[in-house]
């Protein structure tokens, strides 16, 4: 992948857009430059360390201080070029986020 321009595209799942709406700014500002920095590379958009255990494919990202999750599922593409979709499934706060997970994998 050296010199391999990373090509990314976000989208969100209907229910994350709204989500996502519905936060402060100031929480989906961080939330944006986490997303933006993992972007860079695939390895940044897969650590071992943010994928969830039994869910193909998702990660994490947590904003501990204010307690909200999102979790993102990562899709390369099948032509052999380095594009990435990136999908934002769920954002909610850390104690339901998980719960809400395993209905929205199968909705939407």
């Amino acid at each position: 992948m050296s010199g391999t321009a990373l090509k990314t595209r976000l989208k969100f799942k209907k229910s994350a857009l709204k989500e996502w709406n519905s936060l402060d700014s100031k929480i989906r500002e961080a939330f944006r430059k986490k997303l933006k920095k993992r972007a860079e590379s695939l390895a940044a958009l897969t650590p071992i360390k943010h994928k969830l255990s039994g869910v193909e494919k998702c990660y994490k990202i947590k904003l501990r201080m204010d307690g909200f999750r999102l979790v993102y599922q990562v899709l390369e593409s099948d032509d052999g070029e380095v594009d990435v979709v990136i999908t934002v499934i769920t954002v909610d706060r850390r104690e339901d986020v998980y719960e809400a997970l395993k209905s929205k994998l199968v909705k939407d």
